[in-house]
């Protein structure tokens, strides 16, 4: 509980009645410097609260103290005490005006200085905004010229894809064409086959060469002993026993597939019969297709029967 001004009279009263409590009192409570500085910071408050206190206060220092010049002595000290107090607290509020101006000084610089920085970078983002808009459309620019490059590209591309194919296929119909001519110039007719082979079956690298099986017993073409020859063969993993023609009609595929079936029975491995033109009656493609004999040929050559 806080000490009042109550309990400092009442304290002062017996005080008054006891003489000889006030050396105890004050031993017990403070030292002399310790009492001196709690007059000094308190006493001058409580006397302008309590004008009655006062009085009294002034009442009992003239009984303790004798000489009035005592007296006289200790209020122009207290007066001293309050008007140093009353100056050190003016300075301090002039300190304290001071540092407020200081700080409003400095606060006003602050703002000035983010409202400078803020334009700053307003005007940075506008420039790299700018900036980015220009480059958006450079690169626009220039991709709507790659895409144009690109189309013109693959036109070109596909044009020479088209000749290329358009070559492809009348080499294949020379080589292939040639027939029995072709076979008098060995190795190159039998690569022209195997390259045909593995275009149209999707499969390679082939080797292709030349056979021929002996019929000893004449089964074929009933005299004995003679060769029975086929254009190619071609082999690596899968077996194609290959018969060319330039054009090819149902009796071409009859005697395929005679000398196939004469082959299977003298071949210790099983194969493939390809027959390789690149015309065909569409009666050869459906005989072909019935006898198990694949026929090789471009598509929109198929020619039509005769006397349809």
């Amino acid at each position: 509980m806080p000490f009042t001004v109550e309990d400092l009279q009442d304290l002062l009263r017996l005080l008054e009645q006891q003489p000889q409590w006030k050396e105890a009192v004050r031993a017990a409570l403070w030292s002399e410097a310790e009492f001196t500085s709690w007059l000094r910071d308190k006493l001058p408050r409580l006397l302008q609260e309590d004008p009655r206190f006062g009085a009294e206060v002034i009442g009992v220092l003239q009984q303790t103290l004798s000489p009035r010049s005592e007296l006289v002595r200790v209020l122009e000290e207290i007066r001293a005490l309050r008007e140093d107090f009353g100056r050190r607290f003016g300075r301090f509020e002039a300190l304290q005006q001071d540092m407020d101006r200081r700080f409003e000084a400095m606060d006003r610089r602050f703002e000035a200085l983010q409202q400078d920085m803020d334009r700053r970078f307003e005007a940075v983002d506008r420039r790299f905004e700018a900036l980015q808009q220009d480059m958006d459309r450079r690169f626009e620019a220039v991709d709507r010229r790659f895409e144009a490059l690109q189309r013109e590209m693959d036109r070109r591309f596909e044009l020479q894809a088209r000749i290329l194919a358009e070559h492809g296929r009348t080499l294949r119909r020379m080589e292939v064409g040639l027939g029995s001519l072709g076979r008098r110039f060995g190795k190159g007719f039998e690569e022209a086959v195997r390259a045909t082979i593995e275009e149209f079956a999707g499969i390679g690298p082939l080797t292709a060469e030349r056979l021929v099986i002996r019929d000893v017993a004449g089964e074929l073409y009933g005299v004995p002993n003679q060769e029975v020859e086929f254009d190619a063969f071609v082999h690596d993993g899968r077996r194609f026993l290959v018969e060319v023609k330039g054009f090819a009609e149902p009796e071409d595929v009859l005697n395929f597939v005679r000398k196939v079936e004469f082959a299977r029975r003298h071949l210790p491995e099983a194969f493939e019969a390809v027959l390789l033109a690149p015309y065909a009656t569409k009666r050869a493609v459906e005989l072909a297709r019935e006898l198990g004999v694949r026929l090789l040929m471009e598509p929109e050559e198929e020619a039509p029967d005769e006397g349809n």
